[in-house]
């Protein structure tokens, strides 16, 4: 199927405030329709040879939306370079049991492998359904330790916990060399408390705080509120305001642990006249709106996961398994801590990606 362009199109709902809808179609947009997103199958050439027969892959998101476009783009590159079908079925409304029923129903196309995160325990009934099915699995992006050791996979994707250290440390480092002061309070704005992911960032960026403190004879203390800035970018700005509001002069630093929390934090400090540079402040992820706000000195850090390493991480995996019969392996694509002088390398790297999603059909057209 192809838009327009004559390109490929790949129909996709997207979280809100951050994406338009597109118009769902073909059978594989019937068969979730209830979800809000299914995308028909892209079709690579047949290359019957050295990378074995055509076959199918799904990806399943939590929550369908744009911070997930690099991870399309590189299943996409992976599957045209072996010949696969790729499909994409999600719903931008995360809970547990939507992101379940996206699975259930991509078991149902009858795909060769399956990719998806394993962030909450009520996945598994779908995984064992899979894996039952003769359905190759890989988990990228949020994983569940104890889960998949039980179920005997591995993860690719970042060490949350880790990069939540580096997250920390950031806020602490810039918090003392901004303010000056030796103590003060670092807020931590958490757009999905309970997820694993997101749980294992907070974590990490108390640790990292913590440790920094220890290291260099400073008193900042931490702490989190649900800053909903997966859900409504405005409600998120202004509990951000509140926080400003709230700790006062006591404030040294806010910091986020996904890329919407990092918008939040930058049109909040706008709104409130803050000057840039005035407080630490800086997110998970490394975003356009992100990039910006560091560029213009708002915000100092980010904390780029590599999503698209994910995705064609996550294809070559099940091709691996599938056609050379070997185990996949954990792959960590923990990122890189991105300051001001690395924003223009960064721009540089995500403009292929989003020029990659155009000519793919991936996200709003």
């Amino acid at each position: 199927m192809s838009d327009d362009t004559g390109k490929p199109n790949e129909n996709s709902f997207t979280r809100r405030d951050f994406f338009r809808v597109s118009a769902a179609a073909g059978a594989g947009a019937a068969l979730a329709s209830m979800l809000g997103s299914a995308g028909p199958v892209l079709a690579a050439p047949h290359q019957q040879g050295s990378f074995g027969p055509k076959r199918k892959l799904i990806w399943v998101p939590q929550a369908s939306g744009d911070w997930e476009n690099p991870v399309r783009v590189g299943f996409i590159d992976f599957c045209k370079m072996v010949g696969w079908d790729y499909q994409f079925i999600g719903n931008p409304v995360y809970s547990v049991e939507n992101h379940l029923e996206a699975l259930n129903n991509a078991i149902a196309a009858k795909p060769d492998a399956i990719a998806t995160q394993l962030e909450n325990v009520g996945l598994v009934s779908g995984f064992k359904k899979a894996m039952d099915s003769k359905i190759t699995m890989v988990v990228i992006n949020q994983g569940l330790t104890a889960e998949l050791n039980k179920l005997g996979l591995s993860y690719i994707g970042e060490d949350g916990f880790a990069a939540g250290m580096q997250n920390g440390t950031q806020a602490a480092t810039w918090a003392q060399k901004l303010t000056g002061k030796k103590e003060g309070v670092i807020v931590i704005g958490s757009g999905n408390p309970g997820a694993a992911a997101i749980d294992d960032r907070q974590h990490g960026t108390e640790a990292g705080v913590a440790a920094y403190n220890k290291a260099n004879g400073t008193n900042y203390t931490t702490e989190m509120f649900p800053d909903s800035a997966f859900d409504d970018l405005t409600t998120s700005i202004q509990k951000y305001g509140a926080q400003i509001d709230q700790k006062g002069d006591k404030l040294v630093g806010m910091a986020g642990l996904g890329g919407p929390s990092g918008v939040a934090i930058w049109k909040a400090m706008v709104e409130h006249n803050i000057a840039p540079g005035k407080l630490s402040a800086g997110c998970h992820d490394a975003t356009d709106d992100q990039l910006t706000a560091i560029e213009q000195g708002y915000e100092q850090w980010g904390i780029d996961q590599n999503l698209y390493l994910q995705g064609f991480q996550a294809a070559a995996s099940a091709w691996y398994q599938l056609e050379r019969g070997i185990p996949y392996r954990n792959v960590d694509t923990s990122g890189e801590v991105v300051h001001k002088e690395d924003v223009e390398r960064i721009r540089s790297r995500s403009a292929i990606y989003v020029a990659k999603a155009k000519e793919y059909g991936v996200g709003a057209q």
